[in-house]
């Protein structure tokens, strides 16, 4: 069995890692906003269907993005928070 001090050390990096993921993950949605700058640039005075389901995609997965930061955040600070309970 672990000891509280290893478990405390185990979180801490878990909520590290949490970090580390949400870097990565504002880099995904700075690409993706310049994916859809290209997308709209390039769309300019075209109705294509195609062309708008590409831009709405792109938006949802930056939304998708966002939405997994969220969470991500959320789970680093209650690891956080649970070493406090631990003492």
């Amino acid at each position: 069995m672990a000891s509280i001090e290893e478990v405390k050390a185990a979180l801490m990096q878990a909520a590290e890692q949490g970090s580390v993921t949400i870097n990565q993950i504002r880099a995904a949605v700075e690409n993706t906003e310049q994916m859809l700058t290209r997308l709209r640039a390039i769309s300019a005075g075209t109705g294509h269907p195609t062309i708008a389901e590409a831009i709405a995609r792109g938006e949802e997965s930056r939304q998708r993005l966002a939405e997994a930061m969220t969470l991500i955040q959320g789970s680093a600070e209650a690891a956080r928070r649970y070493i406090g309970v631990l003492g």
